[in-house]
């Protein structure tokens, strides 16, 4: 009974917090949802890419930084997989987020490091330079989310 008792458990409180209708609050779009992006892998860059491509089309203020191998998303000539759910790449979806008010930093020296140069961008993608981004970390009400 106690084993039932715990998996039932979570699943009750669960509901009760969904029926309750006050239980989850509206977003706040005066917060800045920041992604931090280090990789280039489909899943994982797919469906960050995916939520800040949302999160931008909502109005909220959307940052996505791009590190470590998450610089090869920003790279034009740079061949990359589609995410099933999607149909899209990752930099086919941080273009429609760009296009929805969203900003993409590239960090410069993960960019040097891995052999990439500014004029290798796609448009719309801005150098993260640390006076910049520590500018935008520091704001009040950011949250950050990681992949």
């Amino acid at each position: 009974m106690s084993m039932l008792k715990r998996l039932f458990t979570p699943l009750f409180l669960g509901l009760a917090l969904i029926g309750s209708g006050n239980a989850i609050a509206a977003p706040d779009k005066g917060n800045t949802l920041f992604y931090n992006l280090t990789t280039d892998e489909v899943w994982p860059a797919g469906m960050a890419a995916a939520q800040a491509y949302n999160a931008a089309k909502r109005g909220h203020d959307v940052i996505v930084y791009l590190n470590v191998r998450g610089v090869y998303l920003a790279a034009k000539d740079r061949k990359q997989d589609t995410l099933g759910a999607t149909g899209r790449t990752a930099q086919e979806t941080l273009l429609m987020a760009i296009e929805n008010g969203a900003r993409v930093l590239v960090c410069p020296m993960c960019m040097k490091q891995g052999g990439l140069s500014p004029d290798d961008l796609i448009d719309g993608v801005e150098l993260g330079k640390p006076d910049k981004l520590f500018n935008l970390l520091s704001r009040d009400g950011l949250v950050a989310l990681s992949y």
